[in-house]
């Protein structure tokens, strides 16, 4: 295990039995047990800087593009400590960075943790009767400890059923949580609580908005230039992956002309309608950058799920398999991968005009009537097709991307009343007027964690760069009219217009397909050997539903040949292969 694992608060029992865990595992100390200690296991992923200065203590796990302070070169850690007696907690805010925070404060007894709003880089705690509290940036380090139990969550596994993934606060494990992106948590004598996120530093003075599409686009262009450069000026070798679109060709392009050493990477499959590898051999070979297309074969597939489903949470996106083969080969070439995380929660994505009626409108309407009009629709031709608008449970369930099972059929399932109101997209989803549609669907997008990335660096140790969450492109796009980002059915308009400098139109703007794995062709591999090896009836059995005999039809009607279940039963074979990887039941 690599990570740090502290607490805080604990009484004397407790604080000897996690000193004696830590020396068993072969933990070093970073602080002496006390009312804080923190003991560090292996390598943390990401890199650890450490700085101490009278009664303060920190420790910084992940990246640092820039120093709170324009006087500094980064590190140096102890501008950090300087950054915190100027201005509080608020100096988080100012940071240029991929990171996680652990800050002690011994004066003040107060435990500060944090971690920046691109998910580089994870915090999970569990409370202890008596107000004590464990934490780490791992999870299963964290629950592998005494003093937290090993148990599913029930709140985690209904938030898994429907979006098919867990997002913080919540985790797979009762208990345990995550802290969110941008939040700041505190823990002193009155317990842990939240602060509102700090405020990032803005650039000064604000330029006026651009008007026209021309300044955006060269404006635009100019910020992500800069956070390309401050991403890659320490990297050893740098790989893109290069799947078609122009969130990654942009990212190529500055790379290219970054003056570092780069090279593509495209996962090509032999399904036509998911392999976007020609369109990335035109962009590639446009800009000059070297490209590699790795194509791989069931059996490669079945053992990167294996080695998926021996990590510390379960991750049910289609493309975690190809993810983890392509950094297992970025790897090989390089210490740092760019990628495009955020770009489509920065720029905006608005929903389809029947997601959008659905939200603003037929949400009004109670859900018996949505239900008996659905139905009455089903009966005309000319008509049916529009069901979508009014056939849905909760108006969240509208923009949900995946296709779980809805909150009325987890009640089915497990014999009680769910609420999901606590997940982070049903609180997401309601800071949102009805009518906001694109800043609701591109923040909802934002909230899905990017746990293939994720997991694929901390297995690889390839360090993934967001050049989109820098805070000077943040906030340039953030000030930008919605005409310039979305006008006439074109989505990310000025970012478009930008890439059309540097890569010719032509060789990027086709229908894209997505980074879609055909998923449906490893489950049925081998005679469903997966299936039939993690989605068999005693495995579903562990997850403490009241009834999981619709569990078993679904699989079964899957294997029958009924396709439109592949999502389902896709999502339960990774839970499934998870839990018997971890021996974790309900």
């Amino acid at each position: 295990m690599n990570g740090l694992l502290g607490g805080t608060d604990l009484r004397p029992g407790a604080l000897a039995r996690l000193a004696d865990f830590a020396a068993s595992q072969g933990g070093a100390t970073l602080h002496p047990p006390g009312r804080f200690a923190l003991w560090r296991f292996g390598t943390p992923s990401g890199g650890l800087r450490a700085v101490s200065g009278d009664d303060v203590h920190a420790w910084l796990l992940g990246d640092w593009f820039e120093p709170p302070s324009p006087r500094s070169e980064p590190p140096p850690t102890q501008e950090l400590l300087a950054a915190y007696r100027r201005e509080g907690h608020g100096w988080v805010g100012s940071v240029v960075g991929q990171f996680a925070l652990v800050l002690w404060d011994a004066r003040r007894r107060e435990l500060a943790l944090y971690r920046d709003d691109s998910s580089a880089q994870s915090l999970y705690y569990h409370r202890l009767p008596g107000g004590g509290l464990v934490f780490s940036d791992r999870l299963d380090l964290l629950v592998s400890c005494p003093l937290v139990p090993r148990r599913l969550s029930t709140e985690g596994l209904h938030e898994y059923l429907r979006f098919l993934d867990i997002s913080p606060p919540n985790t797979v494990y009762a208990g345990v949580f995550g802290t969110e992106p941008g939040a700041l948590w505190l823990h002193d004598r009155h317990g842990l609580h939240q602060r509102p996120a700090p405020a990032a530093r803005q650039a000064a003075p604000a330029d006026p908005a651009p008007a026209t599409l021309d300044d955006a686009a060269a404006a635009l262009d100019d910020h992500l230039a800069r956070a390309v450069a401050s991403r890659v000026r320490d990297t050893a070798g740098l790989v893109v992956f290069l799947s078609g679109g122009v969130d990654s060709t942009y990212l190529c392009a500055l790379a290219a002309a970054s003056g570092r050493p780069v090279t593509a990477i495209t996962v090509g499959f032999d399904d036509a309608a998911a392999d976007e590898s020609a369109v990335a051999a035109a962009v590639a070979a446009a800009l000059g950058v070297p490209h590699r297309v790795l194509r791989y074969s069931t059996g490669e597939y079945r053992r990167a799920f294996e080695d998926l489903a021996a990590a510390e949470y379960p991750v049910a996106d289609p493309a975690g398999a190809p993810t983890l083969l392509a950094f297992e080969q970025a790897r090989e070439l390089a210490d740092t991968a760019l990628d495009g995380t955020g770009a489509d929660t920065l720029l905006g994505i608005m929903p389809p005009r029947h997601q959008r009626l659905a939200v603003q409108y037929a949400a009004r309407l109670p859900f018996a009537l949505r239900r008996v009009l659905a139905g009455a629709m089903a009966a005309v031709p000319r008509v049916r097709d529009y069901r979508p608008i009014l056939d849905f449970g909760d108006p969240q369930e509208v923009l949900v991307r995946w296709r779980g099972w809805s909150r009325r059929e987890i009640e089915q399932l497990c014999g009680r009343q769910v609420s999901l109101a606590g997940t982070r997209f049903y609180r997401v989803f309601r800071g949102f007027a009805p009518a906001e549609h694109m800043a609701r669907y591109s923040a909802l997008m934002g909230n899905l964690p990017d746990d293939r990335i994720h997991i694929a660096t901390g297995l690889t140790g390839v360090r993934a760069r967001f050049p989109f969450f820098d805070p000077g492109v943040t906030t340039f796009v953030q000030g930008l009219p919605e005409a310039l980002r979305y006008a006439g059915g074109e989505h990310k308009r000025v970012l478009k217009h930008a890439l059309a400098r540097r890569v010719p139109r032509a060789l990027w703007d086709v229908p894209k397909h997505g980074f879609d794995f055909p998923f449906d062709t490893l489950l049925a591999a081998d005679g469903y050997a997966l299936v039939r090896a993690y989605a068999d009836a005693p495995t579903l059995a562990r997850l403490g539903c009241a009834d999981d005999a619709p569990l078993v039809r679904t699989v079964a009607d899957y294997v029958a040949g009924a396709r439109h279940q592949r999502f389902r039963v896709w999502a339960l074979t990774v839970l499934g292969a998870w839990l018997q990887h971890h021996d974790l039941t309900a």
